[in-house]
């Protein structure tokens, strides 16, 4: 399916043009899929990789369980991004703000070892997404990343 097409849960889209992978699934529309739409069209994102659940990159959580962020992004900074995308309503869900806890950590403790270059973790709402409109530098600013 093309990435022009409506979204659709669960289709595999091509056509990215700054994708690792040709084809890529998304569970939400107005999250995922649109966040995926604006890496693609962002002079300043290198590269964007599309995280599963289940997949091969996973922060641990306290609890031991496994989180899986949404997105991999390389800037053309060289700064990595872990980034999830978010409903507004379930931005607040307990769960939610654990997950985003252990990957804000996650981030500090792999940037301030420094050995693997320069980590940094989003969290965008809806809101946020559509407030961004399209701009990746908007979607920083309006994030305010860990």
């Amino acid at each position: 399916m093309s990435k022009w097409a409506d979204f659709r849960k669960d289709l595999w889209y091509e056509g990215w043009e700054h994708s690792v992978e040709p084809v890529a699934s998304f569970d939400a529309g107005s999250t995922e899929y649109a966040l995926a739409h604006l890496f693609d069209a962002t002079r300043s994102v290198r590269w964007w990789l599309r995280n599963y659940d289940p997949g091969p990159i996973w922060i641990e959580r306290d609890n031991g369980k496994k989180y899986y962020p949404d997105f991999i992004v390389l800037d053309s900074e060289g700064t990595y991004w872990v980034v999830e995308g978010k409903a507004n309503d379930r931005a607040n869900d307990p769960e939610v703000l654990e997950k985003r806890r252990a990957a804000e950590d996650w981030a500090r403790f792999v940037r301030d070892y420094g050995e693997f270059g320069t980590w940094r973790y989003i969290f965008a709402t809806e809101k946020i997404i559509k407030d961004a409109k399209g701009s990746w530098e908007s979607l920083i600013a309006l994030a305010k990343p860990e």
